[in-house]
């Protein structure tokens, strides 16, 4: 593939950068990944937006050494180095905390071994040409053209590669075991040596894969900087007479005090139950949220525990439910105020 068809097929021109030649691959890959795209040309078009993406790259990863120094070894290893590799990996909240090992699933453009590369295979005797159905001439835009397959005959001993697809490549995939530090947040970047793109010219070093990092959504936790935010349900009698309660963390069930007070939602922090300190980064805390629950079907036996509750708090007097006092004060007549 020329240069010129690759810019061509990606959609970028002479002077773009690496980050814009990555994104327009990123995002003609998401159209023509075989994986979701079900049509018959997918294979071999991503495979040959793969090519185009390596092609493009593989100048910008390299730095051109000064005359006097191109016979040195040094700039033989800069000139043999692959491109780097950009791609994200996906994690819970479980492995930012505690680390942890994760699958990175690389994919790569290699060479059709069913056909070596050609993109055909050579049959012992002439078939209809299955690229001109026969006819010896293709459409190209509006125009009708030599059916270079075939010569314009409209037959041919050749057929297109069922492997590839006719496009001389495969997408080959290798899943890597990738070590997880504790610490890590959504953004960072882990790189891993040698496992980005092969140098052009098949000799050298290869490239270094770096992995962005992503968050995984959790059906329990979310995150807000280092800190995790947990929302758990409690009776409003444990709010409102204080107690212990369990809360679950990425490091296991905690314990957690509750001190009396109102039957109201409330915030409390464990501090040092967040993401673990790394590089400039402070330890995160655990921020719960505590949500009031009441009883949906009382028994007999608690509705009479209410009420006699109920009288015991207006035994006490009005210090214990003062915006009630107040509002009753307001709004009704002495003589005529609730005082059950």
């Amino acid at each position: 593939m020329k240069t010129t068809e690759a810019r061509k097929l990606l959609g970028v021109g002479r002077d773009t950068t690496p980050q814009a030649i990555k994104k327009a691959f990123r995002h003609l890959a998401m159209i023509w990944h075989p994986d979701r795209n079900p049509a018959p040309e997918a294979h071999e078009m991503f495979a040959r937006l793969s090519a185009a993406c390596d092609l493009l790259l593989e100048p910008f990863e390299q730095e051109t050494p000064h005359a006097d120094d191109i016979n040195s070894p040094a700039a033989n290893e800069k000139k043999s180095t692959g491109a780097d590799r950009n791609q994200d990996i996906e994690l819970d909240i479980e492995q930012l905390c505690l680390g942890g090992k994760a699958e990175a699933v690389i994919e790569s453009v290699v060479e059709c071994a069913e056909c070596a590369g050609r993109g055909y295979q050579e049959h012992g005797h002439s078939q209809l040409c299955t690229h001109c159905q026969g006819s010896g001439k293709v459409r190209r835009g509006k125009n009708l053209i030599r059916c270079e397959n075939c010569d314009g005959r409209g037959y041919s001993r050749r057929i297109r590669c069922p492997q590839c697809y006719g496009s001389g490549h495969q997408v080959a995939r290798r899943v890597l075991t990738v070590t997880i530090p504790p610490g890590v947040l959504p953004g960072d970047e882990l790189r891993l040596e040698g496992e980005g793109h092969a140098p052009a010219s098949g000799k050298g070093r290869p490239g270094d894969l770096r992995l962005r990092i992503q968050l995984r959504p959790h059906p329990l936790y979310t995150l807000d900087g280092s800190d995790i935010v947990l929302e758990r349900p409690v009776s409003i009698f444990v709010l409102l007479g204080g107690g212990s309660i369990s809360i679950p963390s990425p490091g296991g069930p905690r314990k957690l005090d509750i001190e009396p007070g109102p039957a109201s939602v409330r915030e409390l922090d464990v501090p040092g139950a967040g993401i673990p300190a790394r590089s400039k980064r402070a330890v995160g805390k655990l921020r719960v949220r505590l949500v009031p629950v009441s009883p949906s079907s009382p028994t007999p036996a608690l509705i009479k525990l209410y009420r006699a509750l109920q009288a015991e708090i207006v035994r006490a007097g009005t210090d214990t439910l003062p915006e009630l006092a107040a509002w009753e004060h307001r709004w009704l007549p002495e003589s005529k105020r609730d005082q059950n």
